[in-house]
């Protein structure tokens, strides 16, 4: 999947700073991480929303739902990743 920019809407960022503890900046910096590549599969609840897992610059470990838009990523929503998400994030491509 390319992308060309991650967008978070301003209400969105303001509840995922509110809700999870997660800033716009680490939001969309899951989807840049070359030094951790992004794993994304489809969401199995609803069609057409994806959830991109991926770590921040400072390590974080981070899940992002997701809609792709004309090439862009439009994030709806972004939280800590649970136990279960990271043990699988860290066991891909092994």
């Amino acid at each position: 999947m390319q992308i060309n920019r991650v967008i978070v809407p301003k209400k969105i960022a303001e509840k995922i700073e509110r809700k999870h503890g997660v800033s716009e900046r680490e939001a969309k910096e899951i989807f840049f991480n070359s030094e951790d590549p992004l794993l994304i599969r489809r969401s199995l609840k609803v069609k057409g929303r994806y959830l991109a897992y991926g770590r921040t610059y400072a390590g974080r470990y981070i899940v992002a739902a997701c809609v792709p838009q004309q090439g862009n990523i439009k994030v709806i929503s972004a939280r800590n990743m649970n136990r279960n998400e990271k043990r699988a994030y860290e066991r891909r491509g092994k």
